[in-house]
């Protein structure tokens, strides 16, 4: 089936740039920061009338701690650990945000052919990369390995009206971390639209969303991570989220495959990536977008990945990395926009 265009327009991200000095005729640059998923964020405003930095860095932080404590399935206390760990296959009444999240999840999971899919952590904790797993550098066995795949399933959760899920097993959990960090800052954006904002950017953990100018225009000066450690593409951000997916960011010895175990685990398969592509930047309307598609493309590799790209009409960047070096192929909607 083919995939409906998504029509992103714009970049792709992960590290902003500096600001430089402010002139005097400028307007205010406010930036806040705080603590959240395991990881920082940073919001910048720009804006010509006084704003209560109080009060807004305490709003900030109670939102991103609000939905922190329902998609983390990290934390014991957040509501998505609690139906990970409950037996029960009736269904349940979740929040609202988490309700429509795992509706996202399966949309992206069906233009992915599957390579996107939220119920892999039972396979993530059996890699030793999830939050119930006991030994961080084990590598297991093919047995396991499949027996574990039987857990995972998007067919395997039933997402109902009025805001109820059911489990069709009871061992069925659920693993957003990619998608997760996006929603939460597409939510940080919505606080900040309804201040009246117009000019700010919202990251978290590498992750970016921006709208207005930026300090010159036309939009956020930021920097693409390509996994080569070679940082050094500046393009501006206005209006779109950008997010990265990369195998370099955890890994760990693997003694049966001539490439380390990544914590991006191919759902189909059970097992780590093993492709030569080591980073996709994405563009989305949206941070949870944009999130999502990056894990999905990197998974598919860079024939199955540059290919959905095409179809589905995305501004994406892959990065590839094997015995001749680092290179980058753009999809054709980020050339006509991005050429390099």
């Amino acid at each position: 089936m083919r995939a409906k265009p998504l029509f992103l327009f714009l970049i792709s991200t992960i590290l902003i740039a500096g600001c430089g000095e402010q002139a005097d005729d400028e307007p205010e640059l406010l930036v806040l920061r705080g603590k959240a998923l395991g990881t920082t964020w940073m919001v910048k405003v720009r804006s010509r009338e006084p704003i209560d930095q109080e009060k807004l860095q305490t709003d900030l932080q109670s939102k991103i701690e609000e939905h922190e404590k329902i998609l983390s399935h990290w934390r014991p206390d957040s509501v998505l650990y609690q139906l990970n760990a409950s037996l029960a296959t009736d269904p349940v009444t979740v929040p609202r945000v988490l309700h429509d999240l795992l509706r996202h999840a399966k949309w992206i999971h069906e233009q992915t052919n599957g390579a996107f899919d939220p119920t892999i952590a039972p396979l993530v904790n059996l890699w030793g990369f999830g939050p119930v797993s006991t030994d961080r550098l084990r590598i297991p066995a093919r047995e396991e390995i499949e027996g574990t795949l039987g857990q995972v399933g998007m067919g395997r959760i039933e997402i109902i009206d009025r805001n109820r899920v059911r489990k069709t097993r009871p061992d069925l959990q659920i693993d957003l971390s990619a998608s997760a960090k996006g929603e939460i800052i597409d939510q940080a954006c919505s606080l900040l639209d309804r201040w009246g904002l117009k000019d700010y950017l919202v990251e978290i953990g590498g992750e970016v969303r921006a709208k207005g100018d930026g300090r010159n225009g036309p939009g956020w000066k930021v920097l693409l991570e390509d996994g080569s450690g070679a940082r050094t593409t500046s393009v501006a951000l206005r209006d779109y989220a950008v997010a990265t997916s990369g195998t370099y960011r955890q890994s760990k010895p693997n003694p049966g495959s001539i490439k380390a175990a990544s914590h991006l685990i191919d759902p189909r398969t059970g097992r780590p990536v093993e492709h030569d592509l080591v980073a996709v930047n994405i563009l989305a309307p949206t941070a949870r977008d944009a999130d999502a598609l990056a894990t999905a493309l990197l998974i598919l590799g860079p024939r199955n990945g540059i290919s959905m790209a095409e179809e589905m009409d995305l501004v994406a960047r892959f990065c590839l990395k094997d015995a001749n070096g680092s290179r980058n192929i753009l999809s054709s909607a980020y050339e006509r926009l991005f050429p390099e």
